[in-house]
């Protein structure tokens, strides 16, 4: 069942967006270029640094540590709670359905292992269905 999942949330994911770093590395700069400023708010002399000699050379230089105050920044701390939000609802409803998923589908009187996983991941799909399709 995880297959037709992960084939129906492929196919629901057509016109997606993706990171520039995928197209400029085929050869289609002007693509990396146009993800860069719709999606990224980048300038174009942004998009110009990504260029392949633009990535040898930020590649030579060692960028400064991180920390964990600069996930929270300003600009940055948005992006940060929408990471964990997201990862959140993918990860746990599956500590909270797993455990409890046979008594809760015996009650629904869904016997059988099967078909309880059966139900479980049809469940899960239309979670998904539901998920990509409110874009």
């Amino acid at each position: 069942m995880a297959h037709i999942a992960a084939a129906g949330q492929v196919v629901g994911a057509e016109g997606a967006g993706e990171s520039p770093s995928r197209p400029a590395a085929r050869g289609r700069a002007a693509e990396a270029a146009k993800i860069r400023r719709t999606c990224l708010g980048q300038s174009d002399a942004a998009a110009a640094t990504a260029t392949a000699a633009g990535a040898e050379a930020a590649a030579a230089k060692q960028p400064p540590a991180a920390r964990y105050r600069e996930l929270f920044a300003p600009g940055q701390a948005t992006k940060t709670w929408f990471g964990v939000i997201f990862s959140s609802a993918q990860v746990l409803p599956y500590f909270a359905i797993y455990p409890f998923m046979p008594q809760v589908l015996a009650t629904l009187q869904i016997s059988g292992a099967d078909t309880q996983n059966l139900v479980l991941n049809l469940a899960l799909l239309l979670g998904g269905v539901i998920g990509l399709s409110c874009r």
